[in-house]
């Protein structure tokens, strides 16, 4: 469930494509498509903050969309948070698609973590301003 302004109020199962930036989770692991999505006031270990497409009609390769997915984020990341990235502090990670899922999928999620991956409460961008 969701507030008009798109919080998530209550925690439940959700297909990451359906999770938008200021969302929480939990569920750390290379390949995901469903995550436990959670109010970000409650414990969590990831928060996305951007979503973006990738380029091209083509299979490019899983290291290059790993590399893209990587670089497109950090890019991303300033701008997404006000924030400067810390690497003392954060981990960013880019979920891209894989070659299963590249015909009906090109979005990058792109999700910060403490660098310890241990359990929040509150909105990690807000955490080290």
């Amino acid at each position: 469930m969701r507030t008009p302004a798109g919080e998530i109020t209550t925690g439940g199962s959700v297909g990451v494509l359906r999770l938008l930036p200021g969302d929480c989770f939990l569920g750390l692991i290379d390949e995901i498509e469903v995550v436990d999505a959670v109010p970000c006031a409650e414990d969590h270990q990831a928060e996305v903050f951007a979503i973006f497409n990738l380029a091209g009609t083509k299979w490019p390769g899983t290291s290059s969309v790993a590399q893209t997915a990587k670089s497109g984020c950090l890019e991303r990341f300033q701008n997404a948070t006000g924030l400067v990235f810390d690497p003392t502090h954060m981990v960013i990670t880019g979920y891209a698609p894989s070659e299963r899922s590249w015909k009906d999928d090109r979005s990058v999620l792109c999700a910060v973590t403490p660098h310890d991956s241990a359990l929040v409460r509150g909105r990690l961008t807000l955490r080290y301003q």
